[in-house]
């Protein structure tokens, strides 16, 4: 579940799960929620737990699509 859908089904706004969570302030949790950023290993773990892992790591994390490797083609033998 996405934190901003969890949020929103709680009641929750940034200022109140910031409050839950601790250590991290409401911009920070609008941050994470809109996936502007990741959170830190703590953070995550601390939401995974203040959500009973309705939340989960892989929940946060914005996934950054791997950069595009260029291939060198070799002469045939």
């Amino acid at each position: 579940m996405k934190l901003i859908d969890y949020m929103r089904a709680y009641g929750l706004d940034d200022d109140a799960m910031a409050s839950k969570i601790g250590g991290i302030t409401s911009h920070g949790i609008r941050k994470i929620k809109y996936g502007e950023r990741n959170p830190s290993a703590g953070v995550a773990a601390r939401i995974q737990v203040v959500t009973a892992g309705k939340v989960t790591l892989a929940d946060l994390v914005k996934h950054q699509p791997a950069p595009a490797v260029e291939r060198k083609q070799g002469s045939a033998a």
